[in-house]
């Protein structure tokens, strides 16, 4: 579901300040030609950056059965799933993507505009929680997806709804985050990411971030400095989880609602 900005029982005027505590005790992330922590740690701290790369995630730990239904952007998310780093121990997971399997979708479209009809198996890969899916089928799991989707602050709508499953009595949950860049006719329309990518981050309580408020009229001041980390683009959350650097990351256009680092240990690997 597409998105312009805040909802607005979230952003209005009149609600007071207010702050919601969690820290992020593991995580993990793939990308072509991104092979460690070294080489995240670098493009965190801008030292490298991303490029566009025809390298697909092997996902070897997964069955060939079911790996092979995955393509390139399904596999990139589940290798960070299936990563050591993350020790997946059936905690609920958020999936976030902005597009899911885009090629995916086209292909069908023309499939039954042209013929009439199309693949069942495809069509069931490109529903958007298809991916963990089958994360979980591998893993005979039964644990909880959500799967969300948004044009732009999806980073915030993830990090609300793993909180409100904290709340709701989940030890931990796996925020994953993946997007790719989309097919060249959709250039003129928005802006791509600069490669195919997914990371997860283990939400727990904690003390070393925090979901903040500030009033909008507060924080009209900050919209022109946070204009260049545009709120559709999902790799500023995991530059700021690894960059302990940085003390706050705004959420939302006009920075209302913002990440704000409370610790320097921030995230233990």
């Amino acid at each position: 579901m597409g998105s312009r900005g805040a909802p607005s029982y979230l952003s209005m005027a009149w609600m007071p300040e207010f702050s919601l505590e969690f820290s992020f005790r593991r995580w993990s992330a793939w990308a072509p030609a991104m092979a460690d922590v070294g080489a995240w740690s670098l493009w965190a701290h801008k030292e490298t950056s991303l490029a566009d790369h025809e390298e697909v995630a092997s996902v070897k730990a997964m069955p060939p059965l079911l790996r092979r239904r995955a393509h390139p952007l399904g596999r990139a998310a589940l290798e960070v799933l299936y990563a050591p780093a993350l020790d997946y121990v059936n905690q609920p997971i958020v999936f976030c993507g902005r597009h899911g399997e885009i090629d995916r979708s086209l292909a069908i479209q023309h499939a039954l505009a042209e013929e009439g009809r199309v693949s069942p198996q495809e069509f069931s890969m490109s529903v958007h929680n298809a991916i963990p899916a089958l994360f979980l089928i591998a893993k005979q799991s039964q644990a909880p997806i959500t799967a969300l989707s948004s044009e732009n602050q999806l980073v915030f709508s993830g990090i609300t709804e793993a909180l409100t499953q904290l709340a709701d009595g989940a030890s931990s949950v796996i925020l994953l985050f993946c997007d790719a860049p989309l097919p060249t006719l959709f250039n003129p329309f928005i802006e791509n990411e600069p490669t195919c990518f997914a990371f997860a981050l283990e939400m727990t309580e904690g003390k070393d971030y925090r979901l903040a408020y500030t009033p909008p009229i507060a924080s009209l001041a900050h919209e022109k400095a946070t204009s260049a980390l545009p709120p559709a683009s999902l790799l500023p959350l995991l530059r700021f989880v690894l960059d302990e650097t940085r003390s706050a990351l705004p959420l939302t256009e006009t920075a209302d609602w913002q990440l704000q680092r409370l610790a320097p240990e921030t995230c233990r690997v």
